[in-house]
């Protein structure tokens, strides 16, 4: 054998074992770079049993802080909403239609639960109202089911007034009409809030005469004043112009007391709503106007907002004014008496 081929011979093994490093190097590399999470350990729970939709706390241990990461279980049913994830608590939502069972844990594919079951009771459920419209000292009742007998759980509001119950059986709730402005009933049963009709308490919802500005943004038909009327959440009012503003007139020698209000903002356009006024007026000019309610806060978008209007004098003229925003409107409502 040469001497050439000696040298060949130790070479080859040689670079094939640098490049067999540099490779298997390589390989770790990309290995090194992947997250090994720990498992979650669940430790307890509260409360032991609840109703459907009701906040669970879970106790325990590297939960991490990624709420999109967490799974939470009820039986085999997965949780809709997580609402808060510490690396030892997990607040969770109880699915709607849960099943009593274990609670699971789950983050990042890993899993863990303890033996003991989360118990559901059943739901409170409210179909009825006697009543849409009474005097105060009216009874009202509530009918539906899972009230319960439990006097003592069970309340009664009238927008943010609380009502005094004079009955509670297991499908029916009596309470009587408190001193209140016009609002939306909510019974709370054992915590469980469900919301019934709007009360009017004292009242009637305002109409007339629709006025307000003319026209809208590019002239579309759709978007015109009477949008703000039409009951529809996904319709709205937008104006010509930043300004604009929509009501009702009560008529000649009419006039009304506001009470309250109801509004929803432009879907995606609840900050325009800010600054927005409900005024009242007695001259057809509308330069006597008054305000009468200034809305400090953006409201939700798809649905309504409620609002107590503190004045005794009456209107002509009542109607939302839009400083800002092109009356970007959904829906206004007014209520009071003649």
């Amino acid at each position: 054998m040469t001497t050439r081929n000696i040298f060949s011979s130790l070479l080859l093994p040689g670079l094939l074992l640098v490049t067999g490093s540099f490779l298997s190097s390589c390989e770790k590399d990309a290995q090194f770079r992947e997250f090994n999470y720990p498992a979650p350990i669940v430790k307890d729970f509260l409360p032991k049993q609840g109703y459907p939709l009701g906040d669970v706390t879970i106790t325990g241990q590297d939960f991490g802080e990624v709420v999109g990461a967490v799974r939470v279980y009820f039986g085999n049913v997965r949780a809709d909403t997580v609402r808060s994830v510490t690396n030892n608590k997990i607040v969770v939502q109880a699915p709607a239609k849960g099943i009593t069972g274990i609670i699971t844990v789950e983050i990042f594919g890993k899993r863990d639960s303890i033996p003991q079951v989360f118990t559901f009771k059943p739901g409170a459920r409210l179909v009825s109202m006697s009543s849409n419209k009474a005097a105060v000292g009216d009874e009202i009742t509530l009918t539906g089911s899972n009230f319960g007998t439990d006097k003592s759980l069970v309340h009664v509001f009238v927008g943010a007034k609380e009502a005094a119950v004079v009955s509670v059986a297991a499908d029916q709730v009596k309470f009587q009409v408190p001193d209140a402005p016009p609002g939306t009933v909510a019974l709370v049963v054992d915590g469980q809030r469900l919301l019934g009709q709007y009360l009017l308490v004292n009242a009637e919802k305002l109409t007339g005469t629709l006025f307000g500005h003319s026209g809208s943004w590019s002239n579309n038909p759709a978007t015109v004043i009477t949008a703000a009327v039409d009951g529809n959440l996904n319709t709205y009012v937008d104006a010509p112009s930043a300004t604009g503003y929509v009501g009702y007139d009560m008529g000649e020698g009419k006039s009304a007391v506001l009470k309250s209000i109801r509004y929803a903002p432009r879907n995606g356009s609840a900050g325009k709503m800010v600054g927005g006024q409900i005024r009242g007026a007695n001259d057809s000019s509308l330069s006597d106007y008054v305000v009468l309610y200034t809305i400090a806060t953006a409201p939700p978008s798809g649905t309504y907002t409620e609002a107590t209007v503190a004045v005794t004098n009456r209107y002509r003229y009542i109607y939302y004014y839009s400083p800002a925003g092109n009356c970007n409107i959904s829906e206004i409502e007014f209520y009071g008496s003649r």
